[in-house]
């Protein structure tokens, strides 16, 4: 179904990545696409989540971001350790889910998002400018002629 409303963004982790999705993010919000609602983050971040997102409500608990009814999709940029625990989590909760590289720190537990992902409510999507930059495709050339 194709709704009018801005997709309601959660951000978890506000940490130093925040400021290279803070510009995106505030570009989606001036075209009516995209609108940060909650962010979440170490209490000293405050202030640095509200100079990148604008005005959003803020929390310490991811919780609050995974079991919010007003989060359309939850934007994971955290310590790699907890993407794929989080990004399970905003999956089960039904919610879109894009996560900061990489998806988990082991490939059977990224296997099992994208297992999960197949059968939720929301999308999964993994960072893919990441792996489309220049200096990635020259490693993974690199890689598969064996150098």
């Amino acid at each position: 179904m194709k709704t009018n409303r801005p997709l309601r963004l959660g951000i978890v982790g506000c940490g130093n990545v925040l400021t290279a999705y803070g510009p995106p993010i505030q570009q989606l919000r001036a075209r009516g696409q995209a609108e940060p609602v909650l962010a979440c983050g170490r209490e000293s971040q405050r202030d640095f989540a509200a100079a990148q997102l604008g005005t959003v409500r803020f929390t310490t608990e991811p919780e609050d971001v995974l079991r919010s009814p007003d989060v359309d999709a939850v934007v994971i940029l955290t310590s790699m350790p907890q993407h794929g625990p989080l990004a399970r989590a905003a999956l089960e909760a039904g919610k879109h889910v894009f996560v900061e590289k990489p998806l988990a720190t082991s490939l059977d537990d990224a296997k099992a998002l994208v297992e999960l992902a197949k059968g939720s409510p929301g999308l999964l999507v993994c960072a893919p400018f990441t792996i489309l930059s220049p200096t990635f495709q020259t490693i993974s050339s690199c890689i598969r002629r064996g150098d």
